[in-house]
């Protein structure tokens, strides 16, 4: 991939990031304001799980893109070289 190619991932992985950190904290204020049985409990756990997974994933592919992006010595997004 192309610096250009990857600086356009990595705001990516950043926008979806933010979205989904998003609906973790939408999970958390209905979770603790709608009365739950054990089923809605545990569903609402695995979605939770699921979540922090795609997140961790998230975070590890642009921690890759981030390593890349240095080796390669592209600038940053304000246009300075890394050092």
């Amino acid at each position: 991939m192309t610096s250009s190619d990857l600086r356009k991932r990595l705001e990516n992985v950043d926008e979806t990031l933010r979205r989904l950190r998003g609906e973790g904290a939408d999970l958390g204020e209905e979770s603790a304001s709608i009365p739950q049985d054990y089923g809605d409990a545990g569903q609402d756990l695995q979605m939770r799980q699921e979540l922090q997974g795609q997140i961790a994933e998230l975070e590890a592919e642009r921690d890759r893109i981030r390593a890349e992006l240095e080796q390669q010595g592209s600038p940053d997004r304000t246009g300075r070289p890394r050092h």
